[in-house]
């Protein structure tokens, strides 16, 4: 399933939940139902254009939502087409009362918050995005899920410490639904085509080691193939990089954690891939960087285990194999870490005790083993998991086996990103794009980065 794309822009942040009324009150915005894209968002005009700009200066529009009809509750998420029957599926099981199902493509999904937010309009049960939770929860848009009356919804199944750890700033706004990590993907069937047979140790192996093998496998299958497309634009594995250096995306208190050299060197590495002849230049790939784009032309990837099952599929009878990620020399012992969906309910919501209910269905129904398995990641519930291994396919099997060996390593805490700190994936983004198709140094693209980042903070 095409989740947190690497490659999607960065989500904009919402505007705070109260402040000054506006100056002229801008027309009602349209009302957002059903699948969106890019399409949708220009279409909606004059109307989100102000309240997307509203949302920018940190004004908040008078509310244009009054919530759902009683006994209905809206449901927001995102995910390709096959994600969206899923869970529009899933969501047809809960009993409870009658679920208005909001899917979106993952590219339009945080400006689709943003609207709703500015609009004090939020579904009543949404996904949220690793890189928003505190932007939303600060700014007074998530309600309180700890408010609810005890046992809405059913925390046993979960280690009190973990259902702790999900709190931010000491309120439970977003219990976590599932969880991925990154990895690597080898297309074993396409390395051994060209008498490759025998990989690297992923328990010892290096950036360099993959680098040699991306090459390898290029030069053994010839013109126009290479061993892995630029990937320089993802962010979840710049970050699973920067904290291999010993530094962090955001400290604790919400202040940039690694420097120029720490980024730069991430995007030195591809360049020095690519000079090497293993990776496929952008100006090939043209922004096209999936699996499901390249895997034809290439043999490695670095993969989210969310989208493995995806890739899989692609790539028919060839067989794939999920190592674990290369680790730079001298690595911190304990740089792995999690990417999560929080399940949220809008600030807004006039059915709270409705919404927490189709929250506890989301974690803890058992549906979940079978309607939708390892559809969005691994489930935070460690009995759905259970469940989904005890009849799991090889493909799934794969995903479950590399979760477990990961989990073994020691990971230090990741902090949440600050308010502002979505625009981080908008520098690699940017930086990487810069770099290998605009031919700015990797420096001066990382330094313009780590300043428009700085100001984002600044603005909060």
């Amino acid at each position: 399933m095409n989740t947190h794309s690497p490659t999607s822009t960065s989500t904009p942040d919402p505007a705070p939940a109260s402040g000054p009324a506006p100056a002229h009150v801008p027309a009602p915005q349209p009302t957002l139902q059903g699948p969106l894209t890019r399409r949708h968002l220009l279409g909606l005009g004059a109307a989100t254009a102000t309240t997307l700009g509203l949302a920018a200066c940190g004004v908040s529009p008078q509310q244009t939502g009054q919530g759902s009809p009683e006994g209905t509750i809206r449901f927001a998420w995102w995910g390709n087409d096959s994600r969206q029957k899923i869970f529009t599926e899933f969501a047809g099981g809960f009993d409870g009362g009658t679920v208005k199902v909001e899917p979106s493509e993952y590219s339009g999904y945080g400006d689709r918050l943003s609207v709703q937010a500015a609009g004090k309009n939020l579904p009543d049960v949404l996904w949220m995005p690793a890189n928003l939770a505190l932007t939303y929860a600060t700014r007074g848009a998530l309600y309180d899920l700890g408010t609810l009356p005890e046992g809405t919804i059913d925390y046993s199944a979960f280690d009190p410490q973990v259902v702790e750890s999900w709190k931010l700033g000491g309120k439970q706004y977003g219990p976590v639904y599932s969880q991925y990590s990154t990895c690597t993907q080898v297309d074993t069937t396409a390395m051994a085509a060209v008498g490759i047979q025998d990989l690297p140790d992923d328990e010892s192996w290096t950036w360099d080691d993959l680098s040699t093998l991306a090459a390898d496998y290029a030069r053994a299958k010839g013109e126009g193939n290479w061993g892995i497309a630029n990937q320089s634009t993802f962010y979840q594995h710049a970050h699973l990089w920067i904290r291999q250096q010993g530094a962090e995306v955001f400290t604790p208190d919400g202040k940039i954690g690694f420097d120029v050299d720490v980024l730069g060197s991430w995007f030195a590495w591809w360049q020095k891939a690519t000079d090497a002849g293993g990776v496929m230049p952008t100006q090939i790939s043209a922004g096209k960087t999936q699996w499901t784009q390249t895997g034809g032309k290439t043999a490695l990837y670095l993969v989210q285990l969310n989208q493995f099952q995806d890739n899989a599929s692609f790539s028919g009878e060839n067989e794939l194999q999920l190592v674990k990620s290369p680790v730079a020399a001298g690595a911190a012992p304990d740089y792995q870490f999690k990417y999560y969906t929080r399940l949220c309910s809008g600030a807004n919501t006039t059915s709270p005790e409705l919404a927490g209910q189709f929250i506890n269905f989301s974690l803890n129904d058992p549906s979940n083993a079978d309607v939708v398995g390892l559809a969005s990641g691994i489930p935070s519930n460690p009995e759905i998991v259970a469940a989904i291994k005890a009849a799991a396919d090889p493909t799934a099997m794969k995903i479950l086996e590399m979760t477990d060996r990961i989990d073994e390593q020691p990971m230090r805490a990741r902090p949440e990103p600050p308010v502002g700190g979505a625009n981080w994936q908008t520098l690699v983004e940017k930086a990487g794009d810069d770099i290998f198709n605009g031919g700015v140094a990797i420096d001066a693209a990382v330094q313009e980065g780590i300043a428009t980042l700085q100001a984002a903070l600044d603005k909060g």
